[in-house]
């Protein structure tokens, strides 16, 4: 996918990830960016960026909120589902925000947008090396995450006939507010951004875009029990 003149709507927009992914595609020559943040008091970065930034209040656990804002929005080039939430939570804990937005929250907008998505267009949604593989000390968020790599490959099988390519992202560990310190080696959110363009332009459907992820995937592929029980051992 080229991105030359292209519009793009990207969610949690302000955010580590989503600001690096932003300016990437502001570095590619995009034409357009809608910017979802669930705050506009919290999105002045953004309008400082450039004139091709239109910012969208977008809060994924309310879906009568996404229904009307992004009621104005005619057609795209590229969805990126970016926004998201990690609890921290056991699954023993009373907590189900990381299904409101990872999943809930994320489908809704995929839904509402997947009509709207050009012929060879793309949809990018950034998931987790977790989804392969419940890390326990977060388990609801891994859960989640699982939950929406299995709706990825739906939504895959769905839009394959409209010629719109989607894209999951599998990272590791990324070095923003909402990865907690579990003494794991972290990616740059630039660096992670930079591998969603390149996956972009070469139609690719599915990256593992930092060191982390490719050695977790190596290890499920070999030894998923030996993985299982590394993660289990951060219980403590």
């Amino acid at each position: 996918m080229n991105l030359t003149n292209k519009t793009a709507l990207v969610t949690g927009a302000n955010g580590g990830l989503g600001l690096a992914i932003v300016k990437a595609l502001l570095n590619n020559n995009i034409e357009k960016i809608y910017c979802g943040v669930r705050d506009l008091q919290n999105a002045k970065v953004l309008e400082n960026l450039s004139d091709k930034i239109e910012l969208l209040q977008l809060d994924l656990s309310d879906h009568t909120m996404l229904e009307t804002n992004l009621a104005s929005i005619e057609k795209l080039d590229l969805l990126i589902n970016n926004a998201g939430v990690n609890s921290g939570k056991t699954i023993f804990e009373d907590c189900y925000t990381d299904f409101t937005i990872n999943v809930q929250g994320t489908l809704k907008i995929t839904q509402l947008l997947a009509d709207k998505i050009n012929e060879n267009g793309a949809i990018v949604n950034i998931t987790s090396i977790l989804a392969l593989c419940n890390f326990p000390l977060m388990g609801f968020y891994s859960a989640s995450k699982s939950a929406l790599h299995s709706l990825t490959q739906a939504l895959r099988a769905h839009m394959n006939s409209k010629k719109v390519t989607v894209l999951e992202v599998l990272p590791g560990p990324i070095d923003t507010k909402m990865t907690p310190d579990e003494g794991m080696p972290k990616a740059s959110p630039e660096s992670i951004a930079q591998e969603i363009i390149l996956a972009l332009a070469a139609d690719q459907d599915e990256i593992y875009p930092d060191e982390f992820a490719k050695m977790i995937k190596e290890g499920l592929t070999h030894d998923p029990k030996s993985v299982e029980q590394q993660f289990a051992q951060y219980l403590g």
